[in-house]
């Protein structure tokens, strides 16, 4: 646990993976998506893809949609009709899987 007025540097950095991405994320909006995910992994977020999500929507506007795996965890089954092919990305930080999509 950081000491107060500790500079956010000072914690490691978690393993960035990329997966995939879509073609309706841009250069800006993906590295949005990953230091709000990045953020909110570092500071425990409580829940973590609530935060993230609320994080990329202060950053970049829109609703999104946050899913939180381990990574290799594959008994899961979702889906969602709003969302346009290209409108997603996935990724892990460390051993954590991010998968997310733009709703609106």
């Amino acid at each position: 646990q950081p000491m107060m007025g500790q500079p956010m540097m000072m914690m490691p950095q978690p393993i960035f993976k990329q997966i995939a991405v879509g073609q309706g994320i841009d250069m800006n909006e993906f590295q949005s998506i990953v230091q709000a995910a990045t953020y909110a992994y570092q500071t425990k977020v409580n829940p973590l893809s609530t935060g993230v999500a609320n994080t990329i929507k202060q950053r970049i506007g829109g609703e999104w949609f946050v899913f939180i795996s381990p990574v290799g965890i594959k008994d899961y089954d979702f889906a969602l009709s709003s969302v346009k092919g290209g409108d997603f990305m996935s990724f892990s930080l460390d051993n954590t899987l991010f998968q997310v999509c733009r709703i609106k």
